[in-house]
């Protein structure tokens, strides 16, 4: 392991970070990353897209406060001091690692500050938890750069009761690794992109059928057009017959029934809705989370189309590709457009 000389969260430190794999980018090269592709990582790697700023979540930037005090929580518990250092492996230095602490014997402890929902369920599910099957791949990374075979995830919150997941790294999921970021920083370092996941990431332009999509889409954006008149013109007589119900509620005084030149009014008392959660959660302390997820309905494929219905083909213009970084090797060309680099 080469320790590096960088203070974490400075612009050295970014720029750092993007001169090999982290150990955040473990669990997207392993597929165990529901909200981020191996191509969507690759992309920022290059340069293409921007990464979204976590500074700006409020969640992270209560875990980046409360970090030195859930550490020192941690090293009065265990008896232990934990360095946060950041490395590079000596033998892979692709492979990089900021840790939030470091044992004497080159353990790696990565802190969780988690929402109280995800806190609570870790509490209930340990090793079963989701933050422990997400996060583990981050320790696991940072064992390979530490050299060490064993981790600790200290999920700590500043309202329950903290909790230490231990992670082990045996040599065959060592290797795994290792082999997987191998080959994603080879993609990176000769732009050579991720095959697309059809689930999770868009459709690559070299993939959709133009003529017919144009041909479609013109179309589409005339019904959004004339469905967003129909729906104004339906608004605007929603609030006139809004005006003159209320000119006839206020003829009829005391009385909560009326029927007179074909319009009948009928008043009548509809009971609040009740709060199933609040009852159960009044009657014990908190739903475990394996309760939850058992009287859950089965999950259900569910469509969201959105119109620019103010998209004018006329003027459309091919995007400028952003230059990435300089690739090493012949580069792919249609590779990239499989990959939706250029757009058309």
């Amino acid at each position: 392991m080469k320790v590096i000389d960088v203070q974490q969260r400075s612009a050295e430190w970014h720029a750092w970070r993007k001169g090999g794999v982290s150990a955040t980018s473990c669990a997207v090269i392993m597929d165990q990353n529901p909200d981020k592709t191996k191509l969507q990582l690759w992309r920022e790697l290059v340069g293409l897209d921007t990464p979204p700023d976590l500074a700006c979540i409020p969640q992270v930037r209560r875990g980046v406060k409360f970090e030195p005090v859930a550490l020192q929580a941690f090293e009065e518990r265990y008896g232990q001091l934990g360095l946060p250092i950041c490395a590079e492996s000596s033998d892979y230095p692709f492979m990089r690692a900021s840790f939030d602490g470091l044992l004497a014997g080159n353990e790696p402890v990565e802190i969780k500050n988690l929402s109280d929902d995800n806190h609570l369920e870790v509490l209930a599910l340990r090793e079963k938890s989701k933050a422990y099957r997400l996060y583990r791949w981050q320790l696991l990374h940072q064992m390979i750069v530490s050299g060490a075979s064993r981790g600790y995830l200290w999920c700590w919150s500043p309202k329950h009761e903290p909790i230490c997941l231990v992670v082990d790294l045996n040599e065959a999921v060592a290797q795994q690794i290792i082999a997987a970021e191998r080959r994603f920083w080879d993609m990176v370092e000769s732009l050579t992109p991720p095959e697309a996941d059809p689930k999770r990431d868009l459709m690559p332009h070299a993939k959709i059928d133009h003529d017919r999509w144009s041909t479609l889409a013109a179309v589409r954006r005339d019904k959004e057009n004339a469905a967003l008149a129909a729906k104004k013109a339906l608004e605007e007589l929603q609030n006139e017959i809004t005006v003159i119900d209320d000119q006839i509620l206020a003829l009829m005084g005391d009385f909560k029934r009326a029927d007179a030149y074909g319009v009948r009014v009928i008043q009548y008392e509809v009971q609040g809705r009740v709060n199933w959660k609040a009852v159960a959660e009044s009657v014990c302390a908190a739903i475990p989370a394996d309760v939850v997820e058992y009287h859950r309905a089965d999950s259900r494929t569910a469509t969201r189309i959105s119109v620019d219905a103010e998209f004018d083909e006329t003027t459309y213009k091919p995007e400028v590709m952003p230059q990435p970084r300089m690739a090493k090797g012949p580069v792919d060309t249609q590779a990239l457009l499989s990959a939706g680099v250029f757009t058309f």
